[in-house]
């Protein structure tokens, strides 16, 4: 099952998944980031990266909003 997720609902998952490992140096350890990079995308000073996203078996897509789509 897919789900699109804004950005606050990514972060808001990115924190559940942290806790569940731990903590930051916990799920750092398992997903093989640095620890300084998950604190900098928990504080909302980095988006998350290429690493993040794919230790939380995420990927990236563009959806286009109904209002833009041109007839």
């Amino acid at each position: 099952m897919s789900r699109l997720l804004e950005q606050k609902d990514l972060l808001n998952f990115f924190r559940k998944e942290v806790e569940r490992a731990g903590g930051q140096s916990a799920w750092s350890r398992k997903a093989g980031v640095h620890r300084t990079i998950v604190n900098q995308v928990l504080g909302g000073r980095m988006r998350p990266g290429k690493a993040i996203i794919k230790a939380l078996r995420l990927r990236v897509v563009y959806a286009v909003m109904d209002d833009q789509i041109t007839k």
